[in-house]
């Protein structure tokens, strides 16, 4: 029987899996991410197939380890995480999970949005400390100009969103949606119009080198005084000192952020192995940032919720089963 190795895995993830392949394959589970510095056992280096999610950094140390690796699935969309480079060198199958949470982080992103407008978790904070009336003083989305950079799946369900609260809607994309100018009477632009003229940033495009720090310096400079910046993307979309200055500065009303970028040292037990000077200072300016008043932070969540989890899971078996026949696998990550 071939060996698959989870990584990353919750205990109800691992119930589901040994339910479904319990008697085609030997599993195995572990809590942890898969990073370079993290030892393998030999059942693990033996492996055929295994199973990331986002935390996992797949790259040539690790693949290297690795000798038997015939396929990665990643209960995830993006797939930055894995070195595509090598496994197309060395013919690794890669499968993602496209479409799982389509609604459910664009429905999250918005979630942000009003948060941060409307200050609502601080107006909550500040009763439980007893102020019945705290500064409160917010916008509203009604007719304000929201730049929304990355149409795909998600992207295309937040217009949606944002053409029921009213709003005026303009796109960056590499390939223009027909279909969505038409329905939803959107325009696509250049990505400084977008800065200079929205009230509201939405990220939502893939991390590749093209969008690597897509919101630099200079195009931040570009944004209005009472503007602000969600991102349930990635964090690598952004550079995060050009943002922290920003907001220090009080040169942009705020931000709020499910994704940081270089966000695996937040949770890494070991945060000073395998650093560069370069993370390093992403790292510090990421604590700093977290910390001031106009930025709303929380841990990579927008997916968790019990339905995209479970298309997760069943996806991952759809595309092991293909694996496992032979057939085109129609998630393969090219």
């Amino acid at each position: 029987m071939q060996t698959i190795v989870f990584y990353d895995i919750k205990e109800f993830e691992q119930n589901f899996f040994q339910q479904e392949l319990n008697d085609k394959y030997i599993l195995i589970f572990k809590s942890n991410t898969l990073e370079s510095e993290t030892k393998l056992s030999k059942e693990e280096e033996q492996a055929e197939i295994i199973s990331v999610f986002t935390g996992s950094r797949v790259d040539r140390d690790v693949l290297n380890k690795l000798p038997n690796l015939k396929l990665i699935l990643t209960r995830s969309v993006g797939y930055s995480h894995i070195d595509t480079e090598y496994c197309n060198e060395h013919n690794i199958l890669i499968a993602n999970t496209p479409h799982y949470g389509d609604y459910t982080v664009a429905e999250y992103s918005f979630g942000l949005l009003l948060n941060l407008v409307r200050r609502i978790c601080y107006g909550q904070n500040e009763l439980k400390q007893g102020d019945m009336y705290p500064e409160t003083f917010g916008m509203e989305l009604y007719d304000k100009i929201i730049g929304i950079i990355g149409t795909g799946s998600i992207g295309s369900k937040s217009i949606k969103i944002a053409k029921g609260f009213s709003m005026n809607i303009i796109c960056h994309d590499i390939h223009e949606n027909e279909e969505l100018k038409n329905e939803y009477n959107i325009k696509y632009t250049d990505i400084n119009t977008i800065c200079k003229l929205s009230d509201i940033i939405m990220l939502h495009a893939p991390l590749t080198t093209s969008t690597y720090h897509i919101l630099n310096e200079e195009r931040i400079n570009l944004m209005k005084e009472n503007a602000v910046i969600i991102n349930t993307a990635r964090g690598e979309l952004i550079d995060t000192e050009a943002l922290y200055n920003a907001l220090l500065e009080n040169r942009i009303k705020g931000a709020a952020i499910d994704v940081l970028e270089f966000e695996e040292t937040i949770s890494n037990k070991r945060p000073g192995e395998n650093i560069n000077l370069k993370n390093l200072r992403t790292s510090l300016i990421n604590s700093k940032l977290l910390n001031l008043k106009n930025v709303i932070a929380t841990p990579h969540i927008a997916y968790d919720t019990k339905e995209a989890v479970q298309r997760i899971l069943n996806m991952t078996i759809k595309n092991l089963n293909e694996y496992s026949l032979g057939i085109d696998l129609k998630n393969e990550v090219k």
